[in-house]
Parts: C-alpha cells; sequence; structure tokens
C-alpha cells in the first residue's frame, strides 16, 4: 500500500513537458535577436520543425507569436511585454512601495526604480519618469540588469558571502560595459566595502554611459537587502551638490520603506 501511494506522489509531482517546451520557445526566441524563419528556430532550439510549428501556431493564436506574411518569419509579440508588467504589479512590494519610486521621481524630476534580485541578476519591478522629462535608459518594468554594474544591484550584492561573490563570478562573469565598469572580484570587495559603509551606492556610468544612478537599500525585518530605490539622470543633471540631496533624499525614504518591510533600526 505504502508503495502505491509513493507511486501516486511521485506521478502528482511530475512535470508537463509540454509546458516546458512552450517556455524554452518563448525563452529562446527572446535571444534571436530578429524574426527567425521555422527552420533556424528549429535549429536553434534543437527542437524538430514539426513539433516547433504546433507549438508556434498555438502562440499565434493566443497572440504571443506573430509571422510576417512576406518572408514568413516568426517574432515575439509585444504582448509578453504586457504580461510582464501586470505580473510586475502583482509582486509583493510593489503596491505597497511604489509610492516612494513616484515621490523620488516627482521630488527631482528624475527616472526612479525599485529592484529587486532573481537568480543573479536585478529586475526593474516598478519604474516611474520623471514629471516633463523621459531619460532613455533601459529602465523599464520587467528589465534584467548585472549586479556588479548597477546601484541597486551593489545593495543586493551585500547580503552576499565571500563564496557567493565567487559563484556569481562564475556563473554570469563580470562583463565590461562601459570604461567605468568594475570587471574583478577585488576591485568589487573593495566597492561592497565603501558600499556597507556609507548606507547607499552608485552607478557611475558603469552600466550605460553618460547615465549615473543613485541607490538606497530597502530592508527587511532581518536586516538583509530586500529591494532597492534608485534614482536615474544623465551626468550632466547628477553631480556635484544635487548628488549630496538625492543621497540623503534616498536614504531616508529607503530607511520608511524598510520599515513597511518590518525593519527596525537598533
Amino acid at each position: 500500500m505504502q508503495g502505491k501511494q509513493g507511486k501516486q506522489v511521485s506521478e502528482g509531482i511530475k512535470k508537463n513537458q509540454s509546458l516546458r517546451k512552450a517556455l524554452q520557445i518563448l525563452e529562446g526566441m527572446t535571444h534571436t535577436g530578429a524574426p527567425s524563419r521555422l527552420q533556424d528556430l528549429a535549429r536553434e532550439l534543437r527542437m524538430p520543425q514539426s513539433t516547433l510549428l504546433r507549438f508556434l501556431n498555438t502562440f499565434i493564436d493566443f497572440g504571443y507569436v506573430g509571422q510576417d506574411p512576406e518572408t514568413c518569419c516568426y517574432y515575439l509579440t509585444l504582448k509578453l511585454v504586457e504580461l510582464g508588467a501586470r505580473a510586475g504589479k502583482s509582486y509583493p512590494f510593489v503596491h505597497s512601495l511604489s509610492k516612494y519610486i513616484k515621490q523620488a521621481a516627482a521630488a527631482f524630476n528624475e527616472s526612479s526604480s525599485l529592484c529587486v534580485e532573481r537568480d543573479m541578476q536585478m529586475v526593474y519591478i516598478a519604474t516611474e519618469e520623471g514629471p516633463g522629462r523621459m531619460l532613455q535608459t533601459l529602465h523599464r518594468i520587467g528589465h534584467i540588469a548585472p549586479m556588479h554594474a548597477t546601484g541597486v544591484g551593489k545593495l543586493h550584492l551585500l547580503n552576499y558571502s565571500d563564496r557567493q561573490l565567487e559563484d556569481l563570478e562564475k556563473k554570469r562573469g563580470l562583463p565590461k560595459f562601459t570604461e567605468h565598469t568594475i570587471v574583478s572580484l577585488e576591485a568589487l570587495r573593495k566597492e561592497l566595502a565603501q558600499v556597507r559603509d556609507q548606507g547607499y551606492a552608485y552607478d557611475n556610468e558603469e552600466c550605460e554611459e553618460g547615465v549615473r544612478c543613485i541607490a538606497a537599500p530597502i530592508l527587511n525585518y532581518q536586516g538583509q537587502v530586500a529591494a532597492a530605490i534608485s534614482i536615474s539622470a544623465p551626468v550632466t543633471r547628477m553631480g556635484g551638490s544635487r548628488c549630496g540631496e538625492v543621497i540623503d533624499y534616498l536614504k531616508d525614504l529607503g530607511l520608511r520603506a524598510s520599515r513597511e518591510l518590518g525593519y527596525s533600526a537598533g
């Protein structure tokens, strides 16, 4: 009897292979960079064309994939962006903390973001543009950013042990995006020690040329970095005394947000 029950439990937790293939196709198409022919997609995904075609036709029915009638190439539609935006709004922190990024954007008339870590990368779960301004950066809901080259990422790295930092280098690397990017563990450790001491972090044109970002941590009840709030602006607008104003404002904002997550200083 026990063996039968064990078998039933085992069967109950089996994963859906069709769903796995469907997700692999969607994720694979995000890496192609351009509309692709069926045979090219099949080769890239290592999947029989007949199998892939069935999935693609279903995606087309639901509006997630389109096909160019002239080239017959397949491409992802913006419905996935819409889906990601709706999912971002359901993230645990968004409803309670979104008011803070709106306040930050309005206070300095610059772009503000709320970010969390996922799988050794940063995910933007809420963004707000400054009234009357539109900073053309990659900051958008669902955007994935590197940890070592962003202020929000450096703050989350304060949760990491030395071993975890080494794992980050092995899994994600420390790729160079600009001339200012930190590309060695030694330099990153030195930077994180400074971040820990000062209570905020910079992205000083490390991820994107011409853009400076200042970020402050949002701590949970255990005092760990649960999220980070940032303000980004062109370096021409983010320098000198204004940086100091942004730092003081974000640190205070981050503390208020931390209290909503149960953090209690001292």
